[in-house]
């Protein structure tokens, strides 16, 4: 996808988009020639616009460069096909803003990376919400991610109230996890995992590593071959444990681990489970 956010590319993007979405039949138009060429009359056929409407706005198309003609048959240039691209993110970003506003309003949403970009990825998701009647909804949903899966990538800035669950099923179960921790969750899940695993007979799963986490990342999510699970603080800096934004899109679910990519980067090296319970290297007990 192009990026329309760069600052060289914006200003042409408002020009163009502009002059596309105020009108139906340049639309439309593109959108019979996106696949392959096509006739005014071909174009007529698809549409349903009279011949004169659509040779007026064939003609402005061609002005604007969008499009060019061999003989009777009109073709879209590579760079319009981009163009249109960046509208069609550009509205299902706008869509996901719009739907959410109130929010994203009061959320702190300090993720200065490319993938907070793509938030046309978000468009079908849905905003949980806790409420006097569930107070636990939001975390419940959090729970429900961490468990479950056949992958999970993810940061969790604190020590879930179900942790015992939570982690035994990582601990015991055929799964990958990639977790990036505060540095005080990090220690907290260690210890639980210290005093389990003799109990457990040992360590079943060989997949599961956490990466310490000195930085202030401020939001919350996790990333499997199931869903997305999002969530932010407060503007008063507080971790709200409240709502969540989550989604069972690919596109979501791409969304995330790309954003997962991002801050792996910046952290630390992993702790896997054997580093964890056997710091001397004696290995696994099975």
């Amino acid at each position: 996808m192009a990026n329309i956010f760069d600052n060289e590319n914006f200003p042409n993007f408002q020009e163009n988009f502009k002059f596309l979405i105020n009108s139906e039949i340049r639309l439309k138009i593109l959108g019979c020639l996106y696949n392959s060429s096509a006739s005014i009359k071909e174009i007529e056929e698809k549409t349903g616009y009279s011949y004169s409407s659509i040779l007026d706005n064939i003609n402005k198309l061609e002005q604007k460069k969008f499009i060019f003609s061999i003989e009777d048959k009109f073709y879209l240039f590579n760079k319009t096909k981009i163009q249109l691209t960046d509208v069609l993110y550009f509205n299902k970003a706008n869509n996901f803003l719009r739907e959410n506003s109130d929010f994203l309003n009061y959320s702190l949403i300090d993720i200065n990376i490319d993938a907070l970009k793509d938030l046309s990825a978000l468009e079908d998701s849905n905003l949980v919400e806790s409420n006097n009647v569930d107070l636990f909804k939001a975390t419940g949903i959090f729970q429900r991610s961490l468990m479950g899966f056949k992958f999970l990538k993810g940061i969790f800035p604190y020590f879930h109230p179900k942790h015992d669950d939570i982690i035994s099923y990582w601990i015991d179960n055929d799964c990958t996890v990639e977790l990036i921790l505060p540095d005080a969750v990090s220690e907290a899940v260690k210890n639980f995992i210290r005093e389990y695993v003799p109990k457990s007979k040992g360590i079943k799963n060989r997949y599961v590593k956490l990466k310490p986490n000195d930085c202030n990342i401020q939001f919350a999510f996790t990333v499997s071959d199931k869903c997305l699970v999002l969530a932010f603080y407060t503007k008063k800096g507080k971790f709200n444990q409240n709502a969540v934004i989550t989604s069972t899109s690919q596109e979501a679910i791409d969304f995330g681990l790309k954003l997962f990519e991002e801050y792996e980067k910046l952290c630390g090296d992993y702790v896997s489970l054997e580093d964890i319970i056997y710091p001397n290297g004696r290995g696994y007990n099975y």
